[in-house]
Parts: structure tokens; C-alpha cells; sequence
């Protein structure tokens, strides 16, 4: 419940008038207050209070108290701009403070030069129009009731006045010595009432008590747990199926390969931790839903011209690609394709061969070399140099384990002018490019790119694997 802790007003000029209900927990309020001391504005207010007497704001549910609030100050906005057209008032124009209370909450409309704000332990702060430099606004940006020519602008506020709370509604002159120097809640009526002697004050103080009933909390029962289950693990396959493509499988892959990059690690124990903590979730997941790939194709992604004869089979990092042209190393970096180093030797480039984070490079004369990734060498050794015949393609096998969308091994099988995917298992022709020019060399499958690098006729072709589950 709330209560009225303390008001000022300055009858019959200026008016503080409420009407709450015994307990504390509904009604409504209203105060006016205007610089001037005319016996006219005692007739404006014997208006004002008969207006919310007769009103039907006992009955307006909170539900309907905005929309009820703006249709009443407008038309008593008309009202009184009627009555202060015919007044000898220098200022027509009224500051009027309208409230209206269910429980703890407050839903009130400010016109003019009455100011709100709510306090509790910590601080003092200012809600609804600022009353900062109020006195340099003019009477039409103070939005005064029945100023204006035209129908006002209601602004209804709603807050919650919580236990050891205090709202404020002020008039303008003593806003500045409350809300800028004032922060201690326990003595804060005596400090405003203070003022009480202070030329046309105006203030209304309302306290927040204990609630008489408090909301009980609602415990779950069994059957509404049982279905917010049933909808949570719902939600959690239709996200599943949604994204497609066993992407759970597809990122723990991408982790392990990512790890096994940037980690200093052999090759047998990157994967095996990982599987060891995931084991269990696939074994589930595969429960709700496991789909094959039902359709397979083939799609060129991109393609780049090369000044240059390609000598040996493309090789990758996670994020490079690197060709070999005679005697020159190529690195590209693979979404934009652009050159990252080059670097020359004395002879042929026989091979590449890019393997646990180091890119080996074997020359004609039987020397080889190892760089990083950046194109930093890290070592040379003399070293039979296998040679790699650039116009020889083989079949190429694609397991699960290389990529999680399959649900059982592929192969691809290059040609000339061909490549096709093919269940070696059924015979079944997945998919199928054909390309008008020459294919001279094919990489290994990008299982972290899910791509092809092929080199045809003159230029560099990304083929991606397309999977729908």
C-alpha cells in the first residue's frame, strides 16, 4: 500500500487534493499551482477539483487508465483554456499534476511546473519532464494546461513505488534546493516541509509501505515440467534439423582440426580427447535424428586465372593454398584469394607436401625444405626427392570421418574433362562436373573447406562438395 506522507498547498491559489481508499491501495490525486495570486484562479480551481470529483476515475481499471487519463486532461485542457482566455492572468496557462494509484503503482500525467521524482536509500532521481533550466522554456514547450490553441500533449508516466520509497511531485522553485542537494531518505519530509514559509510553495509526498498481500509463488507441477521438457528437447531437434548438414559434427571436425594446428601435438593424440568427451553426445544425438545425405553435388565456387604454368598438385593449409610453378612456391590465402609470399629456388619443384603445421618443399636436386605456414623456413635436409606427375589423377576416397554430413564413405573419381562422385559401394553415380578444357591435377579433399582445388587448363577452380541431410 502507499500513503500520503506530506503535502503543501496554498488555497484557494493552489490545490493538493486526493482520494484514496481506506487501505492505501487505490484512488487518485490531482494539485494545481500557478505563479500568480488572482481571485480568478479560485474559480479555476473550484473547476478543477469538481472536474475529478465527477469524473469516473474511482471505476477505470489499470488496464484502461492511459487511454482514459489523455481523453480527460484533453478535454479538460479545452475547458480551461475556454476560462483563462477571458482571465486578466498574465501567465493563461495552468501547471496541474494529475495521479492515479493501483497498489504500488502510479500512473501520473505532469503539465507545466510541477516536477517529479522517487527516492529510495541510494538516491534521489528525477522521472517524467526535466526540470532542469525550466525557467529559460517558453510557456509553450512548458506544455501548460489550457495554454495552447490545440489539443495538449499527455505524456502519462507509470512507476512503481516500491517499500522504503518515496515519490515526489514539487513545484518548480523548490526543485533545485530538493533534487540537487538532497539524498537522505529518512529525514526527507522534514527537509522539504522546511520550505514551508517559501513565497508559493508546492510539494506532495507519497510513502511506499509493506504490501498488506503478498503474492504467492506459483510452484510447477509434474505435468508442467514433463512438458517443458518434451518442448525444450522439441526445440533443440527442430534447431537440428534446421541448420541441416550434422553442423554439431561439422564444428567438432572444424575444433579438432583448428587444434590440431595451433597445438604442438602428434597427429593420434588431437582427436582423441575430443572424442572422448563428445562420445556419448553423438551416440544421443544419432538417438533423435541421424540423416544421411540424401543429395550430393558438385559446384564450382570460385576461379582464378594464373599467369603461370602449374607444375605439381595443389596442396592447403586451413587457410592457404600452395602451387608450385617450375622453380617458384605460390601462397594464396583461400577466401580472397590474393597472393601472400612467393619465394624462388635454384631448381625444379619435384613436389609439395603440407603436413603437421610445416609445408614441405622437394627440389630436382634432391634437397628439401620446410616452412611455416607464414612462409618462414624452418629447415632444410637432403632428401630423395619424389616427383609428382602433374598430368596423373586418381580416385579419392572421402570417409565420415572427414566429413561428419556423410553417413558412409565416397569416392571421387577424376578424368580428363570429368569428375564424378560415385557410391563405390552400390555403383551409384552422386554427382557429376564436366569442364570443356583439360584437367591436369586434382588435390586431396579440404575436409575443413569441404572443397576441391583443380587445376584446369590455366587456371586455379575451388569444387565444392555439396551435402543436403
Amino acid at each position: 500500500m502507499i500513503a500520503i506522507q506530506s503535502l503543501k498547498d496554498n488555497p484557494p491559489f493552489t490545490f493538493v487534493e486526493k482520494n484514496l481508499s481506506q487501505d492505501g491501495r487505490f484512488g487518485w490525486m490531482i494539485a494545481m499551482w500557478h505563479p500568480e495570486q488572482d481571485l480568478f484562479l479560485q474559480e479555476i480551481s473550484a473547476e478543477l477539483r469538481l472536474a475529478m470529483r465527477n469524473s469516473d476515475a474511482s471505476t477505470i481499471s489499470r488496464a484502461d487508465v492511459e487511454k482514459w487519463l489523455k481523453t480527460f486532461m484533453n478535454e479538460l485542457h479545452w475547458k480551461m483554456h475556454a476560462n483563462l482566455r477571458r482571465s486578466k492572468l498574465t501567465e493563461k496557462g495552468l501547471s496541474v499534476f494529475v495521479g492515479m494509484i493501483y497498489d504500488h503503482e502510479l500512473f501520473f500525467a505532469q503539465f507545466g511546473r510541477i516536477f517529479c521524482g522517487i527516492m529510495d536509500s541510494k538516491k534521489l532521481r528525477p522521472i517524467g519532464a526535466d526540470y532542469r533550466h525550466y525557467q529559460m522554456q517558453t510557456l509553450e514547450k512548458l506544455n501548460l494546461l489550457g495554454f495552447a490553441d490545440r489539443d495538449i500533449t499527455v505524456k502519462v508516466n507509470r512507476v512503481f513505488i516500491g517499500e522504503n520509497q518515496r515519490f515526489l511531485a514539487l513545484s518548480g522553485n523548490l526543485c533545485a534546493k530538493v533534487f540537487e542537494t538532497y539524498h537522505d531518505l529518512a529525514s526527507l519530509d522534514h527537509y522539504v516541509e522546511s520550505f514551508a514559509n517559501f513565497p508559493n510553495p508546492l510539494w506532495l509526498i507519497i510513502d511506499g509501505r509493506s504490501r498488506l498481500i503478498h503474492p504467492r509463488r506459483r510452484k510447477l507441477n509434474r505435468l508442467q515440467i514433463s512438458t517443458g521438457i518434451i518442448i525444450l528437447v522439441t526445440l533443440l531437434a527442430t534447431i537440428y534439423m534446421i541448420f541441416g548438414n550434422r553442423f554439431l559434427d561439422q564444428l567438432l571436425h572444424r575444433t579438432r582440426i583448428n587444434v590440431k594446428r595451433n597445438a604442438s601435438l602428434r597427429l593420434d593424440q588431437i582427436p582423441n580427447t575430443i572424442a572422448v568427451d563428445t562420445q556419448n553426445l553423438l551416440k544421443y544425438l544419432e538417438r533423435i535424428v541421424s540423416l544421411p545425405a540424401r543429395n550430393i553435388e558438385l559446384d564450382i565456387l570460385w576461379s582464378a586465372t594464373l599467369p603461370y604454368q602449374v607444375t605439381s598438385a595443389p596442396v592447403f593449409s586451413v587457410d592457404t593454398i600452395f602451387l608450385a610453378s617450375e622453380n617458384n612456391l605460390i601462397a594464396f590465402e583461400k577466401r580472397n584469394r590474393e597472393l601472400l609470399w612467393k619465394k624462388s629456388f635454384e631448381n625444379r619443384i619435384n613436389s609439395l607436401f603440407f603436413g603437421d603445421n610445416t609445408l614441405m618443399v622437394c627440389l630436382e636436386d634432391n634437397q628439401a625444405y620446410g616452412y611455416r605456414e607464414d612462409g618462414n623456413q624452418i629447415w632444410q635436409q637432403e632428401v630423395s626427392s619424389p616427383i609428382t606427375d602433374i598430368g596423373f589423377l586418381e580416385p579419392n576416397r572421402i570417409s565420415p570421418e572427414e566429413d561428419p554430413r556423410l553417413d558412409k564413405s565416397v569416392t571421387v573419381v577424376p578424368s580428363a574433362r570429368i569428375i564424378t562422385i560415385l557410391d563405390a559401394q552400390r555403383g551409384e553415380n552422386l554427382s557429376t562436373i564436366t569442364f570443356k578444357e583439360q584437367i591436369y591435377s586434382l588435390s586431396a579433399y579440404d575436409n575443413y573447406a569441404n572443397c576441391f582445388y583443380a587445376i584446369v587448363d590455366d587456371g586455379l577452380i575451388c569444387i565444392g562438395l555439396k551435402i543436403a541431410n
